[in-house]
């Protein structure tokens, strides 16, 4: 059966994640049996050892790992001048 992280996680956890301007509410972070921390967002679930969980989930927030796609830009596309003399040269 899984548990909630300790108090002072949640605290820690919802801290960060309104100081790099995602919602709280949008996340979740349990102890699992086998001892791993499972946190789940907008965009996926990671798992992480126990003691150092909190470390590795802030890098991986950092780099966005949790964020919703963004879609592509609509409308023509832009292309870069030489790009066909590259092409051709190649």
């Amino acid at each position: 059966m899984n548990q909630d992280i300790s108090h002072n996680e949640r605290q820690l956890l919802g801290n960060l994640l309104r100081a790099s301007g995602r919602d709280p509410d949008g996340f979740t972070a349990v102890v699992q049996p086998d001892g791993l921390v499972r946190v789940s967002g907008p965009r996926g679930t990671a798992f992480y050892p126990r003691d150092c969980w909190f470390t590795r989930f802030s890098r991986h927030l950092d780099k966005s790992f949790f964020d919703p796609e963004v879609p592509a830009p609509s409308g023509p596309r832009l292309e870069r001048k030489g790009a066909e003399n590259a092409a051709a040269g190649a």
